[in-house]
């Protein structure tokens, strides 16, 4: 039976973080398979190998074999050669917990950590693992507040799980996103059909599109910041347009006010909303009947605001 101890509930994450710090990994990806010859090439004690070895075979990350240890599957996210997309979330899980036992320092500076090179295409890896049931139940929710729209903009659309989701149901896709993110899935992106553009939402957004859509993208931006990204998305909509932004509103969605604390140990901006904050920004740009509606069966909730004919 678990318990609240941390061996219980945080114990895995920090297994990965220590492996992944220590060289162990870099070890099983070059091949080494004995616990000694992998306690050499990371640097480690032979106990400490014999453990975490043993440790990442109970949680399924490595299996034994005649030879020593091999990593399984579940462990590939880790390895330097596999592609951003998929890595899944867990090494993003790592390097988060790396910002979270910095957060006292960021606390006092108001400064977060710079992100690395690695850490970016695992961020990336994250954001393609979102579950396609709930991907899906988000992308049905935005087209009962909009049925069948012919021109979606997908805000910071990152990998294109939601780009991609629309065009499967017959839209015309642009997705837009920073040059970093473009450069490094540029392929992806040609192979999903998706049009790009490079662009920064505070700062304008092409125009002409009947849907604007983004997902946990305002909890990257500042209530100033979430102003002018509804401003231009205002000016992105034909009349009769609508705007739809998948979050997690505060008093709505019980992760939301922890999700805040995460965005703070990762951004020097950015927090999670309430729903009057929400409104007050829709209003504010223009929007009419502006509402916040819940994903039946996720943790999102919808902003929606409609431009007048």
């Amino acid at each position: 039976m678990g318990s609240n101890a941390i061996y219980d509930r945080h114990h895995e994450v920090f297994l990965l973080w220590a492996c992944r710090e220590t060289g162990v990994f870099d070890a099983l990806f070059a091949g080494k398979r004995r616990s000694d010859v992998i306690a050499e090439h990371a640097g480690i004690t032979d106990r400490a190998s014999e453990i975490v070895l043993e440790a990442l075979v109970d949680s399924g990350y490595v299996r034994e074999t005649e030879d020593g240890y091999e990593p399984t599957e579940e462990l590939r996210g880790f390895d330097p050669e596999t592609p951003p997309l998929e890595r899944g979330i867990l090494p993003h899980r790592v390097d988060s917990l790396e910002n979270y036992i910095r957060l006292p320092e960021t606390m006092r500076s108001g400064e977060s950590p710079e992100p690395t090179a690695d850490g970016f295409k695992n961020y990336m890896g994250a954001m393609a693992s979102i579950r396609t049931g709930t991907l899906r139940a988000i992308v049905t929710a935005a087209e009962h507040a909009h049925p069948r729209p012919e021109r979606v903009l997908d805000v910071g659309g990152g990998p294109g799980r939601f780009g991609a989701e629309f065009a499967r149901r017959g839209a015309d896709v642009t997705l837009l996103d920073q040059r970093e993110v473009l450069d490094l899935l540029d392929d992806h992106h040609a192979k999903l059909g998706l049009d790009t553009v490079e662009g920064d939402a505070r700062e304008s957004l092409p125009e002409g599109f009947d849907l604007v859509f983004s997902a946990r993208m305002t909890v990257s931006l500042s209530l100033s910041g979430i102003s002018e990204y509804f401003g231009n998305v205002f000016e992105a909509l034909e009349p009769g347009g609508t705007f739809v932004a998948a979050e997690w509103v505060q008093g709505r969605a019980e992760v939301a006010e922890r999700f805040g604390v995460h965005m703070l140990s990762m951004s020097d901006v950015g927090n999670t909303y309430t729903e009057d904050e929400y409104l007050s920004a829709l209003e504010s740009a223009g929007f009419a009947d502006p509402e916040i509606r819940d994903v039946p069966d996720t943790r999102f909730q919808l902003v929606v605001g409609r431009k007048p004919e």
